[in-house]
Order: structure tokens, then C-alpha cells, then sequence
């Protein structure tokens, strides 16, 4: 039995690392690997995981470990506290792989390295950056040549990092996966035959200005102008930094300003998100920049039809359904309300989609023999 470490900087539930990390710990071949999840204690995370049979091991203080130098002494206490915890057990407890899904954890995995010369370290990097500070892309790549695998969730990106320098045999692409489509039945899904009953718009994500929630709320407001029975959510809480609570209060501010209040509704984080995705009938997500677009993945697999900004790797998960400004997003939306058959077969045809590339069995599959074939090394 071999022992992983799995460990993000955050610990607040939703998000897509989060989600990423606990449903690879999921689906994990537990006769051959035992998983362990090194997290802060804040937020509902470490709970998360320990319902998965998990073993959850926190360090540190609140929702997340400081990486940046705005927080000089908070970024070197905890960066050590990581590296002190992640080296201790793998010298006591054996761990041989450290699965990171964060930059600032796989520096900490890459420093513990040093004490313990046979952890083999992997990094999954959800980022999408383009404009890079030259400390971090000094950093990163002192971690990219100790690094066992640094692993990406869209080809546009692991183009990125090898043109940047990362070693091609170093490097792998896998992209995110889900499971909602394993629990699917037919009453989690509203009846498609009600055609008499409003249709619902949701977008699902932090609220953060990457997200571009601004092109949502004001295609909803075109949309609701021809349409005004459709109703609008969004799924979702602010980030954690001030200059994010800011951004969430403006767009409250902006839906007001519209006179869209009594038309869209907030849903905070939920547990259970195929549940809430299941109750809408389009789901759209309008951001500037998604490395891959996870939540378009589990909407197509509850055979949702999804509106989307072309933008990083969106392309590589949505064949059909893109949108470039607002008033594009907005006819899209228009369309599939209008077309009860093209939601169903644009639904149906993304869950086929999902079935072939994004189903978290097979992606689980995928990672245990990447950790073979490092165990091998």
C-alpha cells in the first residue's frame, strides 16, 4: 500500500481545486493506494474529506496558507509550518508521493525535497497566467526541474508551461473529471416535457472579477426583456481577499441597477451541487480566462446545455454553445430557451462528450499510473 499526500492552499469547500482534489481522493484504487489530505483548518474542507474515509491532517490558521508578499510574516510561517509537516511525514509516515494542486504547496512539497530525496512531488496547475511575477516564475521553475510530474487540465496550458521551459518528460496533460452523471436518475433532472414551466439560467462560481459576472447579469437582463418568466441564479460566494468582497458588492450593486434583484438569486456554496445544477436548464459561465471550465463539464454531465466565453481551455471541453460579448451570450440564451429540442440534444450531446473524455473513473485510472511509474524511478 502506498501512501499519497494530497494538499491545497485553501480549504474552503467550493472551488474547483478543492473539488478536484476530493474527487480524485475519491475514486482513488484504495487496495493499492491510501490517500491522506494535508489542508488549513478553516472552512468545510477537512469535513469533506473525512466523509470519504479519509484521513485529514490540518496545519496552520483559518481558510487558507499565505503565499505572498504582501503578508511577509505570515508567508514564511506558514510556507515553513507546510514544509516542517509534509518532510515529517515522509519520514515518518512513509509517504512517498506529494500530490499538490497549488503553487504555493508545491514549493513547500519541493522544499521538503530536500530532506527527504526519494518524495517524488506532483503539481497540478490550475492556473491560467499570463502575466506572471518574475519571483514566482523564478520559483516555479527551480521547483519544475525537481518536480516529478507537473501535470495540466488543458493542452492550451502545458503549451504554456513548455514553452516557458518545463521538461516535456516531466510534464502531463489530464484534464478534470467528474462523477455527477454516476448518480444521475431521472427524477434529479426536471422533466424536459414541462416546456409550460420557466426556464432557468445559472452560472456557478466565486465570485471574483475573473468570472466577468458583469457579462452574466447584463445578458440576463436582455434575456429577461424578451423572456421575463426565465429566472436567473448564480451559485456562489466571494473570495477571500478584500479587493474580491469589494467585487461581489459591486455586482449586487450592478444587479440593482438593472432592476434584476427580484429576477436573479444567490445561492452560497452547496455540498450537493449536482442537485442544484440538476434544477437548471442552461448553464453558462461568462469568465475572461478558465483553464478548463470544470463546472461546464458537470453540467454536460447532468446533460445540461452550457453558453460559454471561448477563452483558455473552454474550446477543449465545449464543442458547441460559445458566446464572445454580451449580446452574443444573450441571443445563445434566448435560442435554447425558444428551443426546448436543441437543449435536449445539445444536452445530450455534451453528457456523450463527458463520457468519452471527463469521467472521473477514468481520469483516476490515469493518475495511479503516472504514480507507478514514478514509484518505479
Amino acid at each position: 500500500m502506498t501512501r499519497i499526500l494530497f494538499s491545497c492552499q485553501f480549504s474552503a469547500a467550493y472551488g474547483g481545486v478543492q473539488h478536484s482534489m476530493l474527487d480524485l481522493v475519491k475514486h482513488l484504487d484504495r487496495s493499492r493506494f491510501e490517500p491522506l489530505v494535508l489542508c488549513s483548518p478553516g472552512g468545510e474542507l477537512p469535513a469533506m474529506v473525512a466523509r470519504e474515509n479519509v484521513r485529514v491532517l490540518t496545519v496552520g490558521h483559518g481558510l487558507f496558507w499565505h503565499y505572498s508578499p504582501r503578508y511577509p510574516f505570515n508567508t514564511i510561517r506558514d510556507l515553513y509550518t507546510v514544509v516542517r509537516q509534509i518532510a515529517r511525514l515522509a519520514r515518518n509516515e512513509n509517504i512517498k508521493i506529494v500530490h499538490t494542486f497549488d503553487c504555493m504547496v508545491f514549493f513547500a512539497a519541493t522544499l521538503a525535497k530536500l530532506f527527504s530525496k526519494e518524495l517524488q512531488v506532483i503539481w497540478v496547475d490550475n492556473s491560467f497566467n499570463t502575466h506572471v511575477k518574475s519571483y514566482n516564475r523564478a520559483v516555479q521553475h527551480w521547483c519544475f526541474h525537481r518536480a516529478g510530474r507537473v501535470a495540466t487540465i488543458s493542452k492550451v496550458r502545458q503549451q504554456q508551461l513548455l514553452e516557458e521551459g518545463l521538461d516535456p518528460t516531466r510534464s502531463a496533460m489530464l484534464p478534470c473529471g467528474t462523477d455527477f452523471h454516476l448518480n444521475m436518475t431521472e427524477s434529479s433532472s426536471k422533466a424536459a416535457a414541462n416546456s409550460s414551466a420557466p426556464v432557468t439560467v445559472g452560472i456557478i462560481g466565486r465570485i471574483v472579477p475573473i468570472k466577468n459576472f458583469e457579462m452574466f447579469v447584463q445578458s440576463a437582463r436582455r434575456v429577461a426583456d424578451k423572456h421575463p418568466q426565465t429566472r436567473f441564479v448564480i451559485v456562489g460566494r466571494p473570495g477571500n481577499f478584500q479587493d474580491e468582497i469589494e467585487y461581489g458588492q459591486q455586482i449586487i450593486k450592478l444587479i440593482a441597477a438593472l432592476g434584476m434583484t427580484d429576477r436573479i438569486t444567490f445561492q452560497g456554496s452547496v455540498e450537493n451541487l449536482a442537485t442544484l445544477i440538476a434544477e437548471m436548464d442552461v448553464v453558462v459561465s461568462s469568465s475572461h480566462m478558465e483553464t478548463f471550465g470544470r463546472t461546464l463539464v458537470e453540467a454536460m454531465a447532468l446533460s445540461k446545455p452550457v453558453v460559454a466565453t471561448t477563452v483558455g481551455g473552454v474550446p477543449e471541453v465545449v464543442s458547441d454553445g460559445e458566446a464572445g460579448d454580451v449580446e452574443t451570450m444573450a441571443n445563445r440564451i434566448i435560442q435554447l430557451i425558444e428551443d426546448p429540442a436543441l437543449r435536449e440534444a445539445m444536452g445530450r450531446q455534451g453528457r456523450a462528450r463527458v463520457l468519452r473524455h471527463f469521467d472521473m473513473r477514468v481520469i483516476a485510472r490515469r493518475w495511479e499510473e503516472i504514480y507507478d511509474q514514478l514509484l518505479q524511478n
